[in-house]
C-alpha cells in the first residue's frame, strides 16, 4: 500500500492549474489506483490539509469552503484506504524515528504511513527524501509505465 500525501491530492484536486506537469502525472498515477494495479492509503491529517489550503487560498471562506468540500468528495470517491489522525500514544511511540524530518506537520504523515505499513510515500513534498531509508520516497511519475 502507497501513502499519498498532502502534496499530491491538492495537484490532483486544487493546484492543477499552476502545476499542469505535475497534475499530468498524478492522474495517470490515480488511473492506475482507480483501475486497481496499486492500492494506496491517505489519512485524515492530508484530509485536513486539503481542507485548510482551499480555505487559506481562496478569496472569501465560502469559497475555500466549496472549493475544499469538493476536493474532499473527489479524494473520497478514490478507492483508498482511509487511514485515522496519529493517536498521543502513536506519536510518543514514533516521534524519535522521525526527528529527522525538518517539518513537524510532516510527523503525522510518516507516522501514519509507518503504523499503517505502507511501501512507499508518494509525495511531492521534498523533506520526506530524509526519512527514505525508513519508508521509500517516491513520486507520482515513478510509478508511470
Amino acid at each position: 500500500m502507497l501513502y499519498l500525501d498532502t502534496s499530491v491530492l491538492l495537484v490532483a484536486t486544487l493546484t492543477q492549474s499552476v502545476e499542469p506537469v505535475r497534475y499530468a502525472a498524478t492522474r495517470q498515477f490515480l488511473t492506475q489506483l482507480t483501475s486497481g494495479a496499486l492500492k494506496g492509503a491517505t489519512s485524515f491529517h492530508a484530509l485536513h490539509e486539503v481542507h485548510l489550503f482551499a480555505l487559506t487560498n481562496a478569496p472569501e471562506r465560502e469559497i475555500g469552503g466549496a472549493y475544499g468540500k469538493a476536493a474532499l468528495e473527489e479524494i473520497l470517491a478514490w478507492p483508498l484506504h482511509l487511514l485515522p489522525l496519529v493517536s498521543r500514544i502513536e506519536r510518543a511511540q514514533h516521534a524519535r524515528t522521525f526527528r529527522a524530518l525538518r517539518d513537524p506537520a510532516d510527523v503525522p504523515h510518516a507516522i501514519a504511513a509507518w503504523v499503517a505499513q505502507c511501501e512507499a510515500m508518494v509525495t511531492y513534498d521534498s523533506h520526506f527524501k530524509t526519512i527514505g531509508h525508513l519508508i521509500p520516497y517516491r513520486t507520482p511519475e515513478d510509478f508511470l509505465t
